[in-house]
């Protein structure tokens, strides 16, 4: 019975070599990803973003091929202060030599088999930053007051053609369900043309106020008409509305009407042509408005003798 085992396990074996050997021998098309890391002296700012990975396809026998793909060592580095005015590099003078080609190895493809290099005048600006950070408070609680990013800017350095495109820089998406007490922590900046801009600094700290919510009742909030020409006046029914306001209970608290605002636009009346407007309410950041009662206004608009 031992012996029976010994043969099946040599048999085996040597099976398995073969089919190895057979395998090896036959042909393949392989897809290789080179990453790019480019280098930049502290003058030089890139137009365009550049390629973060070469991709190559080859085709050879599987022994030949083998090395290439447990090769460790197939990062290339791409060092553009060594020019000095706009050029144009070819991709395959430097593939065989980072994915260490066999001779009998032929390269089907290669892309980009360009890389367009063109340089302008680097300069930097201060850039504010869109947070995207979500949070989703417990049953009960809510945000209190405005979200706090510090720095609420980054500085950004590069080519001024780019620069001039920037409106905004965004933070990485972070999202925190059934947050019931403070928030704070770290954040990242989306880095997305890391190879022809620099960003300083790329984490940020967070700070969100999370507290119980209340409601407080507001009664005869005076409406406000804004734009009135000087021979013009609006008489508005009512002149007052009740509103329910929401928020955390630190905030709700200290709230006072001074703090709300409730207005209707007098160029809004002027194009109307139902007879009635819904006045726009403002308040503190952090607070909402749950109900307004009436929601709708008449008027009349009078010209002043």
């Amino acid at each position: 019975m031992e012996k029976n085992l010994k043969i099946y396990l040599l048999s085996l074996f040597f099976a398995t070599a073969l089919w190895i050997y057979i395998s090896l021998n036959m042909s393949y098309s392989v897809d290789l990803s080179i990453p790019v890391e480019i280098k930049t002296s502290s003058t030089q700012a890139l137009t365009d973003e550049l390629p973060s990975s070469i991709d190559v396809t080859v085709r050879g026998k599987g022994w030949e091929l083998i090395g290439m793909l447990i090769s460790k060592n197939t990062k290339y580095t791409l060092d553009i202060s060594k020019y000095k005015k706009d050029s144009k590099i070819l991709t395959e003078n430097f593939v065989s030599d980072k994915i260490n080609l066999n001779p009998n190895v032929s390269v089907l493809n290669i892309t980009p088999d360009t890389i367009n290099i063109s340089f302008d005048k680097i300069s930097e600006k201060l850039v504010p930053v869109r947070n995207r950070i979500t949070v989703k408070p417990k049953d009960g609680y809510g945000i209190a007051g405005k979200p706090v990013l510090k720095p609420d800017s980054v500085k950004v350095r590069g080519s001024s053609y780019i620069l001039n495109k920037i409106k905004f820089i965004s933070t990485e998406d972070l999202v925190f369900n059934d947050v019931n007490s403070e928030l704070s922590g770290k954040v990242r900046i989306m880095d997305t043309l890391s190879n022809i801009i620099s960003i300083e600094p790329k984490i940020l700290d967070f700070s969100y106020s999370v507290q119980l919510t209340a409601e407080k009742y507001f009664e005869d909030v005076t409406v406000e008409v804004s734009g009135l020409p000087e021979d013009k006046e609006v008489l508005l029914l009512p002149p007052k509305v009740n509103l329910s306001i929401r928020g955390g209970i630190n905030f709700i608290t200290g709230l006072t009407q001074a703090d709300i605002n409730v207005k209707v636009e007098f160029n809004k009346i002027e194009i109307d042509t139902l007879g009635f407007l819904k006045p726009e309410v403002s308040v503190p950041e952090g607070l909402e408005v749950l109900s307004m009662n009436p929601e709708k206004l008449q008027y009349i608009i009078k010209k002043k003798l």
